[in-house]
């Protein structure tokens, strides 16, 4: 494993070096591994080294710089034979190049599909703790989800008041006396399960009604609130508010919210409704909910 890590690391360095320095560092390669060729004669052969400036140029260099590493190498091995050696004839000459040429081709290809493999798996490596992250990051949303109890309202109605700040709820709701009846009404929503609401289709009615939090750090970060449709406690629930503190707000909260929802409720035809093009109408469009209906600037959605 240490081994592992530490030719990732040596391909990382490789990666990130100046190419005009790799260049010039495989040139010098090549030069000193010839004059040693050279000098050693008849009895030592350094061609196999000649492999190193060929797959320094060929992981971190293009195709044209591989092509001339490859073409230099030959050059040296064969020029270092047939000075040291004697031979007949120009063929064997033009035979020895390409022989050479072919190997040391080679050499690079193996390189080249080497450093593909190192980059494929640094990717895969790279996405995978980017998944994991992540689903532990949703893991720990999802756990912070709670129902809310009174002492929540408070905390709730702030952030109540955030959403109209935001635009995302009617400005009415930052009204100090519809915040009074608001507390009010939540309060005793969440101790009796009830409350009334204003039907899409008319007329007012006493519904279902839950209240969910989502608790980090020791504070309450967002809230939902989930209503049943009509007063027959049908098997439809509407999302009908969902508010996330400013200081929580692109940590993903909300979405979790929205995914609780689904899950809670999947047994349960699920209505939202939403300002077209929102965040939010986004959201529920890529959890398979279809628009049915828009009322007073509100695209309302669903999903069977």
């Amino acid at each position: 494993m240490s081994t592992l890590f530490s030719f990732h690391r040596l391909a990382a360095r490789l990666g990130a070096a100046n190419r005009r320095y790799v260049a010039g560092g495989a040139l010098l390669l090549l030069c000193l591994l010839f004059l040693l060729d050279i000098g050693s004669g008849t009895s030592i052969s350094f061609s196999p080294f000649y492999t190193l400036p060929v797959v320094l140029v060929a992981w971190r260099l293009g195709r044209g710089a591989t092509t001339l590493a490859v073409l230099g190498a030959s050059a040296a091995r064969v020029a270092d034979f047939y000075l040291s050696r004697q031979h007949d004839s120009a063929t064997m000459l033009v035979y020895d190049l390409l022989q050479s040429a072919a190997g040391y081709g080679l050499v690079a290809l193996l390189a080249w599909e080497g450093r593909m493999l190192v980059e494929r798996t640094a990717r895969h490596a790279q996405n995978f703790r980017r998944k994991v992250r992540r689903e532990r990051h949703q893991r720990r949303l999802k756990a912070s989800i709670r129902r809310a109890v009174v002492d929540d309202v408070p905390t709730i109605i702030q952030l109540t008041n955030s959403g109209g700040e935001s635009g995302a709820f009617d400005q009415t709701v930052m009204d100090a006396v519809r915040q009074a009846a608001l507390t009010a009404t939540f309060s005793q929503g969440i101790i009796d399960g009830a409350a009334t609401r204003d039907l899409w289709s008319g007329g007012q009615s006493t519904v279902p009604i839950e209240f969910w939090v989502s608790e980090l750090d020791g504070q309450v970060a967002a809230y939902m609130m989930v209503l049943g449709v009509d007063g027959n406690k049908g098997p439809e629930r509407e999302l009908h508010a969902v508010a996330v503190a400013p200081a929580f707000r692109g940590s993903g909260i909300g979405s979790a919210m929205v995914n609780f929802f689904c899950t809670v409720y999947q047994q349960r035809r699920l209505v939202a409704a939403s300002k077209a093009g929102s965040q939010m109408a986004d959201m529920l469009a890529r959890r398979s909910f279809q628009t049915v209906a828009n009322d007073k600037g509100y695209q309302i959605m669903a999903r069977d």
